[in-house]
């Protein structure tokens, strides 16, 4: 077992469920969830935004070394504007700390999006042959996921989306551009080395 821990900030509920499924198939040997890598939703943007500067300066005292995970959604914020702001609340409390920050664009159901087969295992009333091909979801962080998915699937809901679909997500085979940086972004991080 590692001897780090990671700690992961979320904005919602929505995203430590989709994590909870999408991680176990992704980390690195020795690292585990709920034994030393941890998943902390908060209730929105302002709260996790609230919540950043407080965790970053208490890591500091943590008994062993903490990487730290932002993960938040675009929505119709300027990305890289919004990634400036994170690592700003995150260096100007903590220097030495590790982090990544990765951004959902423009929400975390764009990422549904980009894997049509696993919203129809999810909801078989759904038919991906139907809308994968349209030029709209050929890259699906352009359009508002949520949106999307109200208007494709009836009985839409975010909190059940979030504990069905990502149990047939291939990680492998998703069309969004920000779901396959999240998924590089962390095997990369949680595998380099961290000085101390």
């Amino acid at each position: 077992m590692k001897e780090e821990m990671i700690e992961i900030l979320v904005e919602e509920a929505s995203m430590k469920n989709l994590l909870e499924v999408i991680l176990p198939q992704i980390l690195p040997e020795g690292y585990e969830l709920e034994i030393n890598c941890f998943i902390r939703p908060h209730q929105g943007k302002s709260d996790l935004k609230k919540s950043i500067p407080k965790k970053a300066r208490a890591y500091q005292y943590f008994p062993q070394p903490v990487k730290l995970i932002i993960i938040q959604d675009q929505d119709s914020n300027d990305c890289i504007k919004l990634k400036e702001s994170l690592r700003k609340l995150v260096e100007d409390n903590n220097t030495e700390l590790p982090y990544l920050i990765r951004i959902a664009c423009k929400e975390l159901e764009n990422w549904y999006l980009g894997d049509m087969q696993a919203i129809e295992k999810a909801y078989p009333n759904f038919k991906a042959i139907r809308h994968e091909n349209k030029a709209k979801y050929r890259n699906p962080d352009n359009v508002f996921g949520a949106a999307e998915m109200e208007k494709l699937v009836k009985d839409f809901s975010k909190g059940i989306a979030s504990r069905t679909i990502p149990n047939y997500m291939e990680i492998e085979a998703n069309n969004s551009d920000s779901f396959n940086h999240l998924i590089s972004g962390l095997q990369r991080f949680l595998t380099e080395q961290t000085t101390t």
